[in-house]
């Protein structure tokens, strides 16, 4: 498949792009720089320079797009130009190019500030807008919200819950570039929000099981 990754140098998303590219899809990793192309060219993927949040640069690399994977992240700074105008901007460019899936990398309290540090509170408002305006599109989706992330090695194991809380805890970004991997696939769930932790179930066997 022909897949585009926001945030695509990014701590998860690079780990995506090599991912998806060693699976053998056809892999287009966006970045806002560029200083950033050779990190996702040495993953595997083609970079393209892109500024989320303005929507004019987005149509023509989405416009080939199969899925897209929205991965970006502010790092704490303009949470409400990056994590909610930007991953607002990319849903619209998926919509009108057609884009057969997207698939959104969240965050576990998203929309609800109130579950997580005084300190995230603005970026877990911004997430939850982001994550409702992608509900609201005519796009198949599914959003992915794991908690804390470690640069611990992975372990190909985790716990989801679509209609449950789950406890906090950690996961390490490998598991969750893994995941969002998993959620790309046809077969794969849609229409979906999630939440994600460490544990005991592999990683594609948890995600096909939330599609029975």
């Amino acid at each position: 498949m022909k897949i585009l990754v926001a945030g695509a140098a990014g701590a998860i998303g690079n780990k995506l792009v090599k991912e998806l590219a060693d699976g053998g899809h056809q892999v287009t990793g966006l970045v806002h720089s560029e200083d950033k192309v050779a990190r996702v060219r040495d993953a595997g993927g083609v970079p393209v320079v892109a500024d989320i949040t303005d929507k004019s640069t987005l149509r023509e690399p989405v416009s080939n797009a199969d899925v897209v994977v929205f991965a970006a992240g502010s790092g704490g700074k303009a949470v409400g130009e990056v994590d909610r105008d930007g991953a607002i901007n990319l849903v619209d460019a998926a919509q009108d190019a057609g884009v057969g899936r997207f698939v959104m990398l969240s965050s576990m309290a998203a929309g609800e500030p109130d579950r997580g540090p005084d300190e995230l509170r603005d970026y877990l408002v911004a997430k939850g807008a982001a994550d409702d305006y992608l509900r609201a599109s005519s796009l198949r989706h599914v959003i992915v919200r794991p908690t804390s992330l470690t640069d611990d090695g992975g372990t190909g194991k985790v716990r989801i819950a679509a209609t449950d809380k789950l406890p906090s805890g950690e996961i390490a970004r490998s598991d969750v570039a893994a995941t969002l991997a998993a959620c790309t696939t046809d077969d794969a769930p849609e229409n979906l929000t999630f939440e994600l932790i460490a544990g005991e179930e592999p990683i594609v066997s948890a995600v096909s099981s939330l599609a029975d």
